[in-house]
């Protein structure tokens, strides 16, 4: 890497998340759009808007993300465990871990991963069942596919 450049999230993020305005693009495999932020090509951040409603199949994908959330009330659901995700809340996901992302609100995330792969590429992620066998069609993390969801009660923060 040669140089340095400083790109502004929160400015980003509130520049109009319109579908494919400023380079934003499907996110293959979900039903979200995304815009990279920075990649060296091994660790890369991308901004990721997910429409209110909406949730990622229940996938895994190479390597581990920390999300942090931007704007909105979100969800991960993880072991068929919904915990709830509020503006500033930061995670990590292990990629091998079966997991889904949802949004109750219009809900935009920061996806930082290594290792890096573009939101529009096959190889971001890999529908699978909560076993982590590969499936062909998604599987929701809620509704028809998960009988009963938990919802896990609200995680105590630091402040």
């Amino acid at each position: 890497m040669t140089g340095i450049q400083i790109v502004n999230v929160t400015r980003t993020a509130g520049a109009g998340i319109v579908e494919h305005h400023l380079g934003w693009k499907d996110v293959h495999g979900a039903p979200a759009v995304g815009i990279p932020m920075q990649s060296n090509g091994q660790l890369g951040a991308d901004l990721l808007h997910i429409k209110g409603g909406e949730q990622f199949p229940v996938h895994t994908h190479p390597g581990d993300h920390l999300l942090y959330c931007v704007s909105g009330h979100g969800t991960i659901t993880v072991d068929q465990v919904v915990y709830q995700i509020r503006p500033g809340d930061l995670y990590m996901v292990d990629g091998a871990v079966p997991h889904a992302v949802g949004a109750i609100t219009n809900h935009t995330i920061l996806a930082i991963g290594s290792p890096h792969k573009p939101v529009d590429s096959p190889e971001r992620m890999t529908w699978c069942d909560w076993q982590g066998n590969p499936v062909e069609r998604p599987i929701s993390a809620t509704g028809s596919d998960l009988d009963t969801p938990v919802v896990a009660p609200e995680l105590r923060r630091i402040k």
